[in-house]
Formats: structure tokens, C-alpha cells, sequence
């Protein structure tokens, strides 16, 4: 799609994706009420429990009357300035703005112990790194910075993986399936306090540099080595599931790589480093779990004591909907439902990437695409129909994105192997990917502060998310404000690793006039050298 990009280019393709991304980030950061995230108390509190010493503070149960079971989780001592109740007054109720919370404590630095269900005891390596803020300012402010520290590291993983795709793996098409993958939903949860959003955030980056390394030809770049290795270290240790995103992507692309590339990879020093640091990664994560008995459960009503097939005809019939929904974007709660259109703007995206790859592959190809897809429903499909009876439907599409969104760049590297489009119509299809994508990202914003600050489904539905009887502390002007800015520069980022005069590609295939120029072994087969775009 683009021609080898200058060095000054590249860096301000990589600062614009990093702000982009972290504006985005920042804006719903700032708009959010507090606990407007899913699950955000019990994350904020265990953040504020690592930071303050409770490490792995040992498993423990409560019983709670709505509840059939006692409820799994930790104590944590925390101060009195992030202790607030949860499920807040506006949670499940879209009519009811969050006007209703009341979050000021008069002794912020009080220590108090509070239980936390889930996130409890979740693996401590992200909450150690946001947790900070919470510790030293306890409140409104404490949270607010907290949030930015996760909205940046969203970002840094987002733009790594726009420079690894431009500088190293040099599939610039990649950046559709990235653009596609970076759903609304993944950047509501970068935005909160909430680890799923650093979990799938890193998996983009984790699939954006394994794909190019098992389906390249020569030996493997080592900088593309170090960021998987890194992205994959970081997916294990986020939380419980993350070793086995981690297994199901190596498995998946190691298992249809092919003998010759299976041998190239075997006999590389790097590739066995990298093979070895997530292993590790994933084990130690994996004893983290069993030991915190971390995979226990919260029970919720939807559902509960649905047999096998009653709950398999409910998934089908009703859940499969849901899932997909809410991996575009059911923010807050899960009671922030978009209007329909908008998912269809999504699913369109997605559609066309998918399609296109499919047409273009071979059957190999194919296989792989379905195995990840497959690979990604696979344990919410598990939760929802084998453990309705006991815990009830508690799956959301937020649990599917982190395997998901390899099926996103797969499809991308697919279509940039196969090259079906000419190299003018690849450049046109991002750029226009991304005037749809990136004002759907603040539409989805706007609709959720105009949730929280109005209120949903009055009579006459609120549009405006300037007013409202509630409002963020920094006004809504400069949310919006700071993720639209964020918009723009992802759009100068898409405009200038699109744009027609970096050039095309040389085409290397049979019978061109370049056959004869030379190719880098290490590089992908698309490049030619040292040789400028023709």
C-alpha cells in the first residue's frame, strides 16, 4: 500500500498515533462518573490495595442475601477517599443519571478495609501501575489522573504497534485491521480503571507482531520479537485469562505455519527467547490464579439454573447478539446500549475485512481465520452454556476482544499478502475505513455522557452531552473536546502512512519488471531492498 516510509515521517506517524490514542483514552477518562466504568469500584479498590500493600491479600468470602452463594474475593485496606459503595445508584438504570452518587468522603486518607469482589484477586501487575494517583490523592482527582496512567498505556501499546506495522513488518494494510480492532469498547475500558482495557489493548499489539513473524519469509526481526514478547508478557500477567489468549494465539499461528517456517523459527535464538519469556509468563500467571482462586465466579440472576440446552438455544437465540454488540460498544454497566445503526457501521467494517480475506486467501488461510474466530468465542460460549446453571450468563464481548481482534489483523495481513486490490484502492479503503471509524469512536462518547449526564429513553430522547443534571468535573466541553483532538491526529496519522506520495510498492510478482531486484531475507515479500517505490 505504501512505499518505505521516511524515518521523520515514521516518527510522526508514531507521536500522532500515541496522542491520538491516549486523547480518546483521556476523553473518556474525563467524562466518566466515578464507577462509570464496568466494574470500576472493584478495580479501583484493588488498585488502591496493591499500592498500598495488600499484594495478594489472601482469599476470602462474604455472604450477601441476594446472592445464592458466598461471594469470592479479597479484604483490602484502602483509604476512605476511594471507598465508595458499588454497584453505584445509577448502575443498571439507563433512565437514572448519575447525579444520584454522592463521592466525597470528609477523611480521603482515612484507612479503611474494603471487600472486593472479582478484580480482588486478579494478578496486582496493572494495578500496581495505576494505582498511585489513588493512593497519594485519594478522590476525584486521584481517579481522574489514575485513569489517564491507563489511557497511556493503552496508548503506548496502540502506537507501538502502528510503528510495527509500518517500520518493521512493513504491512501497511495492517493498519485497517488495527483501526477495526480498536473498537469503541476497547477504548471506553482503556479510559476507566478496569484491566481488560490494558489486556486487549496489548493483545492488538501482541497479534499486530506474531502474525507478521510466523507468516514472514527469512529470519525473524528481533524488534518485532520484542514487542510480541512484551505485549505477550503483558496479556499473561493482566488477568486470569490472559495465558490463555497468550497459548490459543501461539498455538493457532505456530500449529498452521507451515514446516519450513516452523524450522526457520526453531532455529532462530531470539524466537526460542521469546518462545521461553512467555512460557514463564504464562505459567507464573497461571499459578497466580489457582493459588488466589481466581477464576471463582460472581453469580449473576441472568440465566442462573438454565440447563445445558435450554441456556445453548438462549445464546443462539438471543446472546450471540449481545456478544457482538458489546464488542463494538455497550459501555458503562452494560446498560449504555448503542442505536442499532451505529453497530452496523462496525459490522460493516468488519464485514468488508473479512470478506476480502476470505476471497483473497487459500484454504490455509482460511482455516487460521476460523480457528481464531472459533478460538474466541470458545470460552464465553463454555461460560454461558456449561455454567448457567450454577453462575448464571455473565459473558460480555468485552471477554471475547482479546482473541477477537487477531481475527481483525489476520484478515489484514491476509489481504496484504494476497494483494487482490491495487495499491491506490488499499490506501483509499483505510482512509475511508477510518472517516467512518474514528467519528463513530466519539459518537459512542457523546452517547454515553449524554447517558449519564440526562439520562436514556425519556420520551423525548436527550441529545445534547454539553448540559445535564450531572456533569465531570472538568466539564463535558473538554471531554469531547480532548478525545475530538485525539480523533484528528489518529486521522493525520492514517493520512500520512496512506498517503500516494510515499509511493507504491514495488510488485515482485512473476513476470514484472522488477523481477530481478534484489529482497532482504529478512524482510516481508513485499519489499524489495533498498529499492524506492516505483
Amino acid at each position: 500500500m505504501t512505499g518505505r516510509l521516511s524515518a521523520t515521517r515514521l516518527r510522526a506517524i508514531t507521536i500522532l498515533a500515541f496522542f491520538g490514542f491516549f486523547a480518546v483514552g483521556a476523553g473518556w477518562a474525563i467524562a466518566m462518573p466515578w464507577d462509570g466504568g464496568p466494574d470500576e469500584q472493584s478495580h479501583i479498590t484493588r488498585a488502591a490495595g496493591v499500592v498500598g500493600g495488600d499484594f495478594a491479600a489472601p482469599p476470602d468470602y462474604v455472604t450477601v442475601p441476594e446472592i445464592s452463594r458466598p461471594l469470592a474475593g479479597t479484604h483490602q485496606t484502602i483509604p476512605d477517599g476511594v471507598a465508595h459503595p458499588s454497584p453505584p445508584c445509577f448502575a443498571f438504570k439507563p433512565q437514572q443519571p448519575a447525579d444520584c452518587a454522592q463521592v466525597k468522603s470528609e477523611t480521603p486518607h482515612k484507612p479503611v478495609e474494603k471487600f472486593t469482589a472479582g478484580a480482588g484477586r486478579y494478578q496486582p501487575t496493572y494495578y500496581a501501575v495505576v494505582g498511585w494517583p489513588l493512593k497519594w490523592w485519594p478522590g476525584e482527582g486521584g481517579l481522574l489522573l489514575a485513569r489517564l496512567v491507563s489511557a497511556a498505556l493503552s496508548a503506548a501499546f496502540l502506537a507501538a504497534a502502528v510503528y510495527s506495522v509500518l517500520a518493521w513488518s512493513r504491512r501497511p494494510f495492517l493498519l485497517a485491521g488495527l483501526l477495526i480492532a480498536t473498537t469503541p469498547m476497547a477504548m471506553h475500558l482503556g479510559g476507566v480503571i478496569n484491566a481488560n482495557g490494558l489486556e486487549i489493548t496489548a493483545a492488538i499489539a501482541m497479534w499486530t507482531a506474531l502474525i507478521p513473524l510466523v507468516r514472514g519469509e527469512g529470519p525473524p526481526d528481533r524488534r518485532l520479537l520484542v514487542l510480541a514478547g512484551v505485549s505477550a508478557v503483558t496479556v499473561a500477567w493482566t488477568r486470569p485469562d490472559g495465558p490463555m489468549t497468550v497459548a490459543l494465539a501461539l498455538v493457532i499461528l505456530a500449529g498452521t505455519a507451515g514446516r519450513p517456517r516452523l524450522g526457520t523459527l526453531i532455529r532462530d535464538r531470539g524466537a526460542w527467547i521469546f518462545g521461553l519469556t512467555a512460557t514463564v509468563a504464562c505459567g507464573l500467571s497461571a499459578v497466580w490464579t489457582l493459588a488466589m482462586k481466581a477464576t471463582e465466579l460472581v453469580p449473576v440472576p441472568g440465566g442462573a439454573g438454565l440447563g445445558v440446552t435450554d441456556a445453548l438455544r438462549l445464546v443462539i437465540v438471543e446472546r450471540t447478539s449481545f456478544y457482538l454488540k458489546s464488542m463494538i460498544g455497550q459501555f458503562g454497566w452494560v446498560d449504555v446500549e448503542m442505536p442499532d445503526a451505529y453497530y452496523a457501521i462496525w459490522f460493516a467494517a468488519t464485514g468488508f475485512l473479512v470478506l476480502a480475506a476470505l476471497a483473497a486467501g487459500g484454504r490455509a488461510d482460511r482455516l487460521r481465520l476460523a480457528a481464531v474466530v472459533a478460538a474466541a468465542f470458545a470460552l464465553p460460549l463454555w461460560m454461558d452454556v456449561m455454567g448457567a446453571e450454577e453462575n448464571g450468563m455473565m459473558a460480555q464481548g468485552r471477554y471475547i476482544l482479546p482473541s477477537a481482534v487477531g481475527a481483525a489483523v489476520l484478515a489484514a495481513h491476509i489481504i496484504d499478502e494476497r494483494s487482490p486490490f491495487a495499491s491506490s484502492f488499499a490506501r483509499s479503503a483505510t482512509g475511508w475505513l477510518a472517516v467512518f471509524l474514528l467519528p463513530a469512536q466519539l459518537v459512542g462518547l457523546a452517547y454515553a455522557m449524554v447517558r449519564y449526564q440526562h439520562g436514556l429513553y425519556a420520551p423525548v430522547p436527550a441529545v445534547n452531552p454539553l448540559n445535564g443534571v450531572w456533569q465531570p468535573s472538568l466539564g463535558p466541553a473538554t471531554a469531547l473536546g480532548t478525545a475530538a483532538a485525539g480523533l484528528l491526529a489518529l486521522g493525520a496519522m492514517i493520512w500520512l502512512a496512506t498517503s500516494s506520495r510515499t509511493g507504491g510498492m514495488p510488485s515482485l510478482r512473476e513476470g514484472s519488471a522488477n523481477d530481478g531486484l534484489r529482497r532482504d531475507h529478512s524482510d516481508a515479500p513485499e519489499h524489495v531492498g533498498d529499492v524506492p517505490g516505483t
